[in-house]
């Protein structure tokens, strides 16, 4: 080959490596910018999911917040001015259920009486020149800018919402918290510790900074340092006043940074976070370092390397969405994708049904069986549910252990119907091979019908969410009606169980709990045998609340435990005071919660206070519901057992209401049967019901437990008991439930001063 083909072919080649080392240049060139683009894209998906949750947990935050003082400005309010010592009172009891650093009242003229956390009173403090004062008296509620606190110097945000007597209103209740607390939930690591999170206003200036910045030293503004373009802050800002989310690229010290800025709905802050672009595009630029040393084969190589970038992109985008939605113990959607979708079904035109479950006591199951085998259960819950979801339908995980299921709705008894079965299936899990306890779920359910929704324009899936809540509280706990279904009534029912949990601790701590007797007598004689502890709600203007008002709610939130003790406690009150009075000492019977009996200080407590009042055991009378020995016997039969060591006289309570079964009998070591009323009243109509309590009392005598019949109510039903050996008997027919005073008029007259 002469000359002249030689460098031809160099020449041919020297084009041919230009031509494909600019393809390649483009390819990458082309490549590069889309990958870059599709990387910015996903990195504000991701920021803004991420910002997004920390967003939800601030407005949680203040939600929950002002809505406690709504409920609270409600109940001191209505009068044309407020009872100052009412409402502090009132504020300090408030003040002990929760986090605030300090709650107070302002009067019109902006004095201000404040309550600290710690029990610190503040009087006639001079506010009337903070501007979230001024905000909340014209009407408004507010949340107050971040200040200095005028009684400690501390950084805090205070809350207030305004005390109305009609359409007027008369004062403001304000709540105190320190700024540190919205502080802790910035502070926490995201993006592994790369992305910093401040909260700023619509100029940029900052309301809570980050311990976590880029820029470490003190700043009022986000664009006080760095190398942002004039053009870029402009456009921020402009963006930020029109009240949308916000991304946009800022520089400092030679680093790029992606930052995002979301409202959060209150004054006009902003949720404002920083993100290396080096951290999120580290991918991007491991390929376009083998771009540099594999030229050659950098075309077949660029494809396969920004098909594994784009397979992790994705791959990280899962991650986070399953972060984001999905609870990650049970699998479930969470609570954030059931919201998501339940926003998309509502405007389709079917008929659904939101029902929120509950699984009873299951704080109860962490506590005594440990917390594997409660998650464990959640996980048997969350199956059960998938297994019976249809096609369209959603469940989800809220918390601890709450779910939640959107259903299609024909009608009630089809939905009753499925509701039913999940609960049967739910019900047939066993918690510990070695100790029986049942599974026991309530269910709310809120019907969406398809007209109701298109007539409501606000109708929403809080709305939706909150109606089932409504009626899943209503239902406490009942294993014999556990479903509810929502209706307006409900909210009467939450106002007045908000009403009395507000009451309950002031009410023991001032007594007004009392203690009534109902006698209960030998029937042969007719002499007094022993009396009953039934529990009144005297408040402190003269009315008198009947049980059937607050034991359920206090069964529900667990303050029964603390009523029963105390009932106990005025029981062997009373009966060492008889004993101090030289009178022969009457048996008091006092009911037992469920709950003690998984408590292993349960017999210390009780033995404690017996003999801190220096009486015999046997004088007190320890009723157990029927229903509670049999959701657990073999717990149950070991407790009474020991209690009857101790000295106890046990009676079992509401023989006869549903559960009875001889197998209790042979069981529980118990000294007295009490025969429930509404068994009694059956056999004044029914010769079959008084073969059944005939039997049952005899079966008794033979295992030498003692009788009682309650709920005697005519001379009918006292003849037919005593013609069968019924030993004691107990109702209005010999005496209603009365004060101490009456009853000691009874059985101890004269009664001695």
């Amino acid at each position: 080959m002469d000359t002249g083909d030689i460098k031809k072919q160099i020449r041919i080649s020297v084009i041919l490596v230009s031509i494909v080392s600019i393809v390649l240049v483009l390819v990458g060139g082309v490549s590069y910018f889309s990958i870059k683009d599709t990387q910015e894209k996903e990195a504000q998906k991701y920021m803004k999911e991420i910002v997004s949750q920390y967003k939800n947990i601030i407005t949680a935050q203040i939600d929950g917040d002002i809505q406690t003082l709504s409920a609270l400005s409600n109940f001191i309010g209505g009068e044309e001015t407020v009872d100052l010592e009412f409402a502090l009172a009132h504020l300090e009891e408030e003040s002990s259920h929760n986090d605030f650093m300090r709650m107070g009242l302002v009067s019109p003229d902006g004095t201000g009486y404040f309550i600290d956390t710690d029990g610190t009173k503040h009087y006639d403090i001079d506010v009337s020149d903070e501007e979230f004062i001024k905000k909340t008296l014209s009407g408004e509620w507010t949340v107050s800018e971040s200040m200095k606190d005028k009684l400690s110097e501390d950084s805090i945000i205070c809350y207030g919402v305004p005390v109305y007597a009609g359409e007027h209103v008369i004062g403001a209740l304000t709540a105190t918290r320190l700024e540190s607390k919205f502080s802790d939930v910035i502070n926490q690591q995201i993006f592994d510790g790369a992305a910093y999170v401040h909260i700023v206003d619509q100029e940029g200036n900052f309301i809570i900074r980050s311990k976590h910045a880029a820029i470490q030293k003190q700043m009022d503004n986000v664009f006080d340092d760095g190398e942002t373009m004039e053009d870029v802050k402009k456009s921020v800002l402009a963006d930020l006043k029109k009240g949308g989310d916000v991304f946009a690229t800022f520089h400092h010290e030679g680093n790029a940074y992606w930052a995002t800025f979301i409202p959060i709905g209150i004054n006009d802050w902003q949720i404002f976070c920083v993100v290396p672009q080096t951290f999120l595009n580290h991918n991007l630029n491991s390929l376009f370092t083998v771009f540099a040393w594999v030229m050659g084969c950098l075309f077949v190589l660029f494809g396969v390397l920004f098909f594994y970038i784009y397979s992790l992109l994705k791959k990280e985008d899962k991650t986070l969405q399953t972060f984001a939605y999905k609870d990650i113990l049970t699998g479930a959607d969470n609570r954030n994708r059931f919201v998501a979708d339940l926003s998309i079904l509502l405007k389709e035109r079917t008929d659904y049904a939101v029902v929120l479950m509950n699984v009873s006591g299951f704080k109860f199951v962490n506590e005594f069986f440990g917390f594997e085998r409660g998650n464990l259960l959640l996980k048997h819950v969350s199956s059960v549910l998938r297994l019976n979801m249809k096609e369209g339908e959603r469940y989800y995980r809220d918390n601890a252990d709450h779910f939640g299921m959107l259903l299609f709705y024909h009608d009630k008894e089809e939905l009753t119907g499925r509701i039913k079965k999940i609960y049967e299936a739910i019900n047939q899990y066993t918690v510990s091979p070695n100790q029986e306890y049942r599974i026991n779920c309530t269910f709310g359910i809120h019907i969406l019908q398809e007209v109701k929704i298109n007539k409501g324009n606000n109708f929403s899936p809080d709305t939706a969410i909150n109606g089932a809540l409504l009626a899943l509280n209503s239902v406490n706990g009942s294993t014999a009606n556990p479903i509810a279904f929502y209706d307006q009534s409900l909210h009467d029912k939450a106002r007045k169980k908000v009403e009395i949990e507000s009451q309950m601790q002031a009410a023991l701590a001032n007594k007004e709990f009392q203690m009534y007797l109902q006698p209960k007598y030998y029937l042969e004689d007719e002499c007094i045998h022993s009396a009953e502890a039934l529990v009144r709600w005297c408040s402190e203007d003269g009315t008198i609340h009947y049980p059937d008002e607050f034991i359920p709610i206090f069964e529900e939130n667990g303050f029964i435990t603390e009523l029963d003790m105390y009932m106990l406690e005025e029981a062997c009150r009373k009966v060492s005071g008889w004993i101090r009075q030289g009178y022969e000492a009457i048996p008091i019977s006092v009911n037992q919660s469920r709950i003690f009996f998984y408590d292993d200080d349960y017999l210390d407590k009780f033995y404690g206070i017996v003999n801190q009042y220096h009486i015999d055991p046997s004088l007190i009378i320890l009723e157990v519901t029927e229903s509670v020995a049999m959701s657990n016997l073999t717990h149950v039969k070991g407790v009474v057992r020991k209690l009857h060591n101790m000295g106890f006289t046990i009676s079992m309570d509401d023989f006869g209401s549903g559960y009875s079964s001889l197998n209790t009998l042979k069981e529980l070591d118990i000294a007295e049967l009490k025969l429930d009323k509404e068994f009694l009243s059956e056999q004044s109509t029914s010769p079959r019901g008084k073969m059944v309590i005939e039997s049952i009392i005899h079966l008794a005598k033979a295992l030498s437990i003692t009788t009682v019949a309650e709920g005697i109510e005519n001379e009918v039903q006292l003849e037919f008991l005593k013609s069968i050996s019924c030993d004691i008997g107990q109702g209005f027919y010999f005496a209603k439930p009365m004060p101490v005073d009456e009853f000691e008029q009874i059985a101890y007259s004269p009664v001695a001063e």
